[in-house]
């Protein structure tokens, strides 16, 4: 077949599959598995793809109609300009994290601090420790993760990142709090499971091949926001930042906690959805 007919027959399959974009996952596709930059694909579309590269191709698109995600069929993605690799047992990095990662660099930036001291919780991939750390090249930034599957590919990412100033910690949140002195933080910034238990299997069908253990924040969602409040706090310095991400309906619930430990300037922030995203506050 041509790579033409390749294409078509391949969005087709994804179409009827019900996937929100088929013709830009079969891009994203073909540039995987046969080298085919997007841009050159209409000056190459009457060529004949290789056989075997067809043959796996189809066996890729396939999955993905069965809704394994995009993500780990391209065995990486790409995070605020990192390049990061992902697969089966890490979360996948998204855009709307993006929101407690600016507001933070935006606190930073705006005390006027070099060369910050930050903890990333639940680091997953690494996204957001690495994001700051080539933000902030003179940090010293730590990222921790429990999952064993989740912290290979931090190392992964942090080696293939240059990123130096990111040290990861396979440690559990849950009782490590107590290897750090108090006071010893800029940031602590987190991207916490958040998911309630009961709601996960409710979740699209992509989510589901994702890690539970980096989705469910227990019955009501708030378990890991209670930890870090209640233990991680007082590992903030004077005037230090606390960023996390949350869930749409978490807002009130989490600003709460953030209040009740002490923090002040709390707020809310939303995603491009307009949806609540991201609870920030500050130990002053």
């Amino acid at each position: 077949m041509t790579y033409g007919e390749i294409y078509k027959k391949a969005v087709s399959i994804l179409t009827d599959s019900g996937c929100d974009s088929p013709e830009y996952d079969v891009r994203c596709m073909m540039e995987y598995d046969f080298g085919l930059e997007k841009n050159s694909f209409f000056s190459e579309r009457n060529s004949t793809a290789d056989s075997r590269e067809e043959k796996k191709f189809f066996r890729d698109i396939q999955k993905r109609a069965e809704g394994y995600p995009l993500q780990y069929i391209l065995e990486g993605w790409s995070f605020m300009d990192c390049e990061l690799s992902v697969g089966e047992g890490v979360l996948i990095p998204r855009d709307d994290t993006e929101v407690c990662v600016r507001e933070c660099m935006h606190l930073i930036n705006e005390k006027g601090i070099i060369a910050p001291v930050i903890i990333d919780l639940c680091s997953g991939s690494g996204a957001i420790a690495i994001a700051l750390a080539k933000k902030y090249p003179k940090a010293q930034i730590f990222a921790v993760e429990f999952s064993d599957r989740a912290y290979e590919f931090l190392c992964e990412n942090i080696d293939r990142n240059e990123a130096r100033n990111v040290y990861p910690l396979n440690k559990d949140i849950f009782d490590c709090y107590s290897e750090f002195e108090d006071g010893y933080f800029d940031v602590i910034i987190s991207n916490p499971p958040y998911i309630r238990t009961d709601e996960i299997p409710t979740l699209q069908k992509e989510v589901q091949f994702e890690p539970k253990m980096a989705l469910d924040g227990g019955r009501d969602g708030l378990e890991f926001y209670r930890i870090i409040s209640e233990k991680w706090f007082s590992k903030l310095k004077n005037g230090g930042i606390v960023s996390l991400e949350i869930g749409e309906e978490q807002g009130k619930s989490v600003s709460l906690m953030l209040e009740n430990a002490g923090m002040k300037r709390v707020q809310i922030l939303k995603d491009l959805g307009d949806l609540d995203r991201a609870v920030v506050g500050q130990n002053l």
